[in-house]
């Protein structure tokens, strides 16, 4: 009972807050009152004229500066190889496509032991960590490979013309 009337109590001072607010606001003159008024002023006000001409802002640098060199990148790959390399479980890129004669490179990079078995009856023994195994391809076709160490490993290589 007591929390109730002292809500009560609050809401009539805010509503008693908001008339008091409102109602010390004064009132509205007439328009008649304000046409009559002229405004005076003080000082002249300058105001943006055009310009006969366009003005065109030239900025000149005379700070000479050298050309940075760029920052070193990848060594291009020579004309003829391609790159797979065996990545957590799996080869980048899965599907290869070279020309005949043309060079594949499988690079391991991580700590795992992997090995590259063809289809047809070629294989690159262990491959540890960091090192790699390369195959020269001599006629066109499309050759499948896996890791015998990790049989869900697999790959092709598509040799063209």
């Amino acid at each position: 009972m007591v929390a109730w009337l002292i809500r009560g109590l609050l809401a009539l001072v805010v509503v008693g807050l908001g008339l008091l607010a409102l109602g010390g606001r004064p009132p509205d003159e007439p328009a008649a009152a304000t046409a009559s008024i002229t405004p005076t002023l003080d000082a002249p006000t300058s105001r943006p004229r055009a310009t006969p001409e366009k003005f065109v802002e030239r900025i000149i640098s005379r700070i000479a500066r050298e050309t940075p060199a760029p920052y070193p990148t990848s060594t291009p790959l020579p004309v003829g190889i391609a790159i797979v390399n065996v990545v957590d479980f799996g080869y980048m890129p899965s599907v290869t496509r070279i020309h005949v004669g043309q060079t594949v490179v499988w690079q391991n990079g991580g700590r795992e032991l992997h090995d590259v078995t063809g289809e047809d009856d070629w294989h690159s023994g262990p491959i540890e960590g960091n090192n790699e195994y390369r195959h020269t391809f001599g006629f066109e076709g499309s050759f499948g490979y896996r890791c015998t160490v990790h049989p869900d490993m697999r790959g092709t290589v598509i040799v063209t013309s």
